[in-house]
């Protein structure tokens, strides 16, 4: 087994790491603009845009969020009216400075949308806002430009393509400082570092240096990070690897003890799972899994395994006893694996055959699950035919060995107590092919319905 690890001279230094990772962790980096945001405006609903302006194509676009086209944007827009929407919206955005937003409305249709820069939907919309803060229509429409480019941002984050997404976000939070994707791409890029440098931590205290620094350096590379940060964190780790090595020094004069205390956690572990019936489950958790760990403690293991054999046995046969049949072979399977006296499984497996008999001859079965091979004629009584009554009755009876009926009663009918003997005697007549279950021919508890009803 491996041996435990001493982390006893460690609390100080993890107290000073814990303490980094929270006064840093919240005022890393990010977005850093010179240029402050315009004033957000409200959003308002306007009539959905056409997917391409007339005339345009948009064949050589790369990309949900930028790609080339094959003539700028500004030398299309001067003869191009707007295209899609109501007339109400045609009206409206003709007038005043309209070049610029129909600039951003081609650009979206060609799925210009933040790259290149300078001919993106994304520029132009800033534009029109910087210039005009209060126009909701250009607002609305970067918002609807900010739902498609959010979907690639989201699957760049998936992708772990951190710059592509910084990028982006950064150029978005000029517009749109509180937009949902910026604070995705700065949430995913914190938590991604945070993950990466509490495994390097915990690297550096297991002794994997290198590993370590492999994972602090590809958290430093993230975009947006904070430098002083990382050196807080180095400076840490190197506390930390001072410490273990002080901790080194030490294991061999402790190890017969950490021995002897694995050994008695490893023994109270594998009773504990007896004593509480996790006897072949949970998996790794189980006493038959547990007894299966590698070590060198025989006397305990072969005592362990008696207990457990024991346990085993009790169990299955307790099943059968209370008719829960199903994981009793497993039970018995894994006895047979510890060494369990053969005579003594035999045994308890011809009980379970003995039970799953007896489930299978109780269970009422269908007529439908049955081969009739005789069926006498049911005989209408002669006082309901004159009374012109028709009803039915649900019989029980048992499919014998041999085929013949027994044990016939009546279970219910309509009306009561007028069809009842009719029914019997018609199934008294009854023969079936004898049912078969597990290799031999059994009793079978069976039920139908007789209908009695006048042609």
């Amino acid at each position: 087994m491996t041996e435990p690890k001493d982390n006893s001279s460690l609390p100080l230094l993890l107290s000073i790491t814990g303490a980094v990772l929270v006064v840093a962790v919240g005022g890393w980096f990010f977005l850093d603009q010179d240029t402050p945001p315009p004033r957000a405006v409200p959003s308002t609903a306007v009539p959905e845009l056409a997917a391409t302006t007339p005339g345009r194509e948009t064949a050589d676009t790369e990309s949900d969020i930028g790609g080339t086209v094959t003539a700028e944007v500004d030398d299309e827009i001067a003869d191009k009216p707007t295209t899609g929407g109501s007339p109400e919206l045609a009206t409206t955005t003709e007038s005043g400075d309209d070049a610029e937003l129909r600039k951003a409305r081609l650009a979206a249709d060609a799925d210009i949308l933040v790259f290149p820069e300078d001919q993106s939907a994304l520029h132009y919309y800033g534009r029109v806002l910087n210039a005009d803060p209060d126009n909701e229509v250009a607002s609305a429409e970067l918002d609807a430009v900010l739902t498609r480019v959010a979907q690639t941002v989201t699957q760049k984050l998936e992708a772990q393509e951190f710059d592509e997404a910084y990028e982006i976000a950064t150029l978005v939070a000029k517009q749109r400082p509180e937009h949902s994707l910026v604070r995705e791409t700065q949430q995913t890029l914190d938590a991604h570092t945070e993950e990466l440098v509490a495994e390097a931590i915990q690297h550096t205290q297991d002794g994997d240096n290198d590993q370590a620094d492999e994972l602090l350096a590809t958290a430093a590379a993230l975009p947006g990070r904070n430098p002083g940060y990382f050196v807080a964190i180095r400076e840490s780790m190197a506390e930390i690897r001072k410490v273990r090595e002080a901790a080194d020094r030490d294991r061999n004069q402790r190890a017969r003890m950490a021995a002897n205390q694995a050994r008695a956690a490893w023994v109270e572990s594998v009773r504990r799972a007896i004593v509480q019936g996790n006897l072949i489950e949970p998996a790794g958790a189980s006493a038959r899994d547990l007894l299966a760990e590698r070590n060198n403690w025989s006397a305990e293991r072969s005592q362990l395994t008696g207990e457990l054999l024991t346990a085993l046995t009790e169990a299955a046969q307790s099943e059968i006893n209370n008719n829960r049949l199903d994981g009793v072979e497993t039970l018995l399977d894994a006895a047979a694996e510890l060494g369990a006296e053969v005579e003594m499984l035999d045994d308890i497996r011809a009980s379970l055959e003995r039970a799953y008999i007896e489930a299978k001859s109780s269970r009422i079965a269908q007529m439908t699950e049955l081969v009739q091979v005789k069926r006498t004629p049911v005989r209408y009584p002669r006082r309901a035919q004159r009374l012109n009554l028709t009803g039915w009755v649900d019989v029980l009876f048992t499919v014998t060995p041999s085929g013949k009926t027994a044990d016939i009663e009546i279970n219910r009918a309509d009306p009561e107590s007028v069809f009842d003997d009719a029914a019997i005697a018609a199934v008294e007549d009854w023969e079936f092919e004898p049912v078969e279950y597990r290799g031999q021919q059994i009793s079978q508890r069976a039920g139908t319905r007789i209908v009695f009803q006048l042609e």
